[in-house]
């Protein structure tokens, strides 16, 4: 049995502000599927992102030149 929301209801969802899951308010609904959520930490509302978080960001080239010189081990010992 699919879960009904209605307007109102608190759900988990990944807050763009807060950069976390938190709790949120049901604002907008589509079909009876939650479309937009409101903070109630920060109070921001954004779409509905099911609970999950931002894209990982890609690597500094600090960091990749970091991973590259690690993978080498010592130098002078080959």
């Amino acid at each position: 049995m699919a879960e009904e929301y209605r307007l109102g209801d608190i759900i988990d969802d990944y807050c763009t502000r807060c950069k976390g899951v938190m709790n949120h308010s049901v604002v907008s609904l589509v079909n009876g599927k939650p479309a937009r959520t409101e903070c109630r930490t920060c109070y921001s509302a954004h779409k509905y992102r099911k609970a999950q978080g931002a894209k990982k960001r890609p690597a500094t080239k600090e960091d990749l030149f970091d991973q590259v010189l690690g993978k080498m081990g010592p130098l002078g010992h080959r």
